[in-house]
């Protein structure tokens, strides 16, 4: 009887053994499973940051691309522009320069048109033909005269050589042209010298 019940007691306290290791057993997964997903968890947190990290590298990249063609481009229409300037300052002295040759091209086909003696001689003609070459050249690098004859005297574009009483005007007009103006583009290229004609003065009472 006594080993009946000493056997009864030693396979109970197997089976509390064997339940003990189970329950150890299965804590120990479910410690390992919550241990990896801790470490899972850890992982990806890593990852997301280090994404974020390199989509802000990223970012000031693309930022500092932009800025350095921005920049580039900026220099590009400078030195483009500082080019021009140099070119149209080049251009203006020499186009001044030669508005010398027009006027005495001018003067010399005024003085042939009061010698009835050298109108029509290939002399005047060659002067001619030289001279509205000249007019086309001066048109073709955008230069055009000024209309002053006749026109209210505009101190901007007009330098008065002297002034004289008129007595059917009004108001200050130029009535003779000594010196042509002339501009370049939009642009004044040389003022008109000219003689303004002005109103009588008003009688002293």
């Amino acid at each position: 009887m006594e080993e009946e019940i000493k056997e009864t007691n030693e396979s109970g306290d197997k089976e509390d053994i064997n339940k003990e290791k189970d329950e150890e057993l299965e804590n120990n997964e479910e410690n390992k499973e919550n241990s990896n997903e801790e470490s899972s968890n850890d992982e990806v947190s890593e990852l997301k940051k280090k994404v974020e990290e390199l989509q802000q590298e990223a970012s000031d990249m693309k930022n500092k691309y932009m800025y350095a063609m921005a920049e580039a481009e900026n220099i590009r229409k400078r030195t483009a522009k500082e080019k021009t300037d140099a070119i149209k300052r080049a251009n203006k002295g020499l186009l001044l320069s030669l508005l010398t040759f027009m006027d005495n091209f001018e003067r010399a086909l005024k003085a042939g048109e009061k010698d009835e003696n050298i109108q029509g001689t290939e002399y005047y003609k060659g002067i001619e033909l030289i001279h509205k070459q000249f007019i086309d050249f001066m048109h073709d690098n955008g230069v055009s005269e000024i209309e002053s004859l006749g026109e209210e005297f505009d101190p901007n574009v007009h330098e008065a050589l002297t002034m004289i009483e008129v007595p059917e005007l009004d108001k200050e007009k130029v009535v003779e042209v000594y010196a042509k103006g002339y501009k370049l583009n939009d642009e004044l290229l040389r003022t008109a010298k000219v003689v303004v004609g002005k109103p009588p003065a008003a009688p002293k009472e």
